[in-house]
């Protein structure tokens, strides 16, 4: 800790180059509180264990990814906390760059006073009767063990990894030498160690609590060798249940920021940015494995006109419940997603095994067609008024791999073609391009 006298204010922490930035925060902002880690490691592990009012980070060129370590360091403070990255002026580019990595904003190395102050959002204590301090003490770090422990976990806990409550349950027994140690999150749990883990023989509990609210809970067994276990022990463990619930509640977010990324906001579909990662990936394995991957284009008939007739909050429910009905008609193995306004794509992507010589585009997606056609005939849409049941009808283009195209833009482009032919042949048909145009529901009969 710092040498500065007892102050209710909360502390300012640097991260990396701290013998450089050290000096120039002393001079500009102390008596406030300071403290200091020398690695980005250490400052993910040392953010919760005190109230923290600023982050500065220094450039560690030495850093892999220094990205990920940013990251990492801005969903441990939250929100509420500034943290800014400090750079020289010949690697500003790696300040703007980031912005893009959860810094709130960057400064250029060596910082002037009101800069200072900007950044962090403090009030510069110059003008007052400074008191001398030799140096910013470091803070201790975790053990080496603990610290390499970390590092490896941080990249899985953003990752939907089954493993990763295991991963930080080991550290935790690692830490406080526990016999074992557990870790429950969202009704799922994580253990490590070599004893009984008996829901009612924890010998320590610690809540594990993301933002304001209690995400889970760390669990520990005895101490390894039946020693009792210390003050400092609990302090860490403590530590331990705050360090997480920073991590897993800005894994929350960006989960949830990845999902708006990808998913439609009306239906909740997923958008063109996903079905296209989807169909890239799809049409990866298809060649592969010679399998068979089916796109469909399709649209509502005559949308304008409900639109207009019964406004466009019935329009978006129409498109709400056309989704839904289709998406229930599919298989699992099917993505179906909204590409704009009344139009979506369905990728098939058929389970049949591999293609054999002369074989011709797989029946079963007609049939997953011709099974949603008789569903949306049965189909009450409630705003619809005399129109609710029956009248709603669409048209669809069908595109095979590899009959039709061979790449995911040519599968889309042939799947809207046919969508064209299958609006001037009379709309209400799910037409498919090539092999003799043949339409859907003489195929599905």
């Amino acid at each position: 800790m710092s040498d500065a006298p007892p102050t209710r204010d909360p502390r300012l922490l640097i991260i990396s180059d701290l013998d450089r930035l050290g000096p120039i925060m002393r001079d500009c902002l102390a008596p406030r509180p300071i403290n200091g880690v020398r690695n980005y490691i250490a400052g993910i592990a040392e953010i919760p264990r005190a109230k923290t009012q600023a982050v500065l980070i220094g450039h560690d060129r030495g850093c892999r990814n220094i990205e990920a370590a940013v990251t990492a360091i801005k969903n441990v403070a939250g929100p509420k906390i500034p943290v800014i990255f400090c750079c020289e002026p010949v690697y500003e580019f790696v300040g703007r760059r980031m912005l893009d990595h959860g810094a709130d904003d960057y400064i250029i190395f060596p910082p002037e006073p009101l800069e200072l102050e900007r950044a962090l959002g403090v009030a510069s204590r110059a003008t007052q009767k400074k008191i001398a301090q030799d140096s910013i003490a470091a803070v201790p770090l975790p053990t080496p063990e603990e610290l390499a422990r970390l590092a490896d976990l941080l990249p899985r806990i953003g990752k939907p990894d089954p493993k990763r409550l295991s991963a930080m349950a080991a550290l935790v027994a690692i830490a406080v030498n526990a016999d074992w140690a557990t870790i429950s999150s969202d009704g799922k749990m994580g253990r490590a160690g070599r004893g009984s883990a008996r829901s009612d023989s924890a010998t320590l509990v610690e809540p594990i609590v993301e933002g304001e609210q209690r995400g889970g809970q760390i669990r520990v067994g005895p101490k390894v060798g039946g020693e009792e276990y210390s003050e400092a022990d609990r302090e860490k463990l403590r530590h331990y249940g705050l360090l997480y619930g920073r991590l897993l509640e800005g894994a929350r977010r960006a989960e949830n920021w990845r999902k708006l990324a990808l998913t439609d906001d009306l239906t909740g579909l997923p958008n063109r940015r996903q079905l296209l990662a989807f169909l890239k990936e799809k049409l990866a394995v298809a060649r592969r494995d010679r399998m068979t991957v089916t796109t469909l284009i399709f649209d509502i008939d005559d949308f304008k006109r409900y639109n207009d007739q019964y406004g466009h909050d019935a329009g978006d429910q129409i498109l709400i419940e056309v989704s839904s009905l289709f998406a229930q008609c599919c298989r699992k193995t099917d993505l179906v997603a909204r590409l704009g306004g009344d139009e979506f794509v369905v990728v098939f992507w058929d389970p049949e095994g591999p293609r054999a010589v002369g074989s011709t585009p797989p029946k079963g997606v007609l049939n997953v067609l011709q099974r949603f056609r008789t569903a949306l005939q049965k189909h009450t849409f409630a705003r619809l008024g005399p129109d609710a049941v029956g009248c709603l009808t669409l048209s669809g283009g069908i595109a095979h791999f590899p009959w039709q195209a061979t790449t995911s833009a040519g599968l889309l482009e042939a799947a809207d073609l046919a969508l064209l032919q299958a609006k001037e042949h009379g709309k209400n048909r799910f037409w498919v391009i090539g092999r003799g145009d043949v339409e859907i529901d003489a195929a599905a009969t």
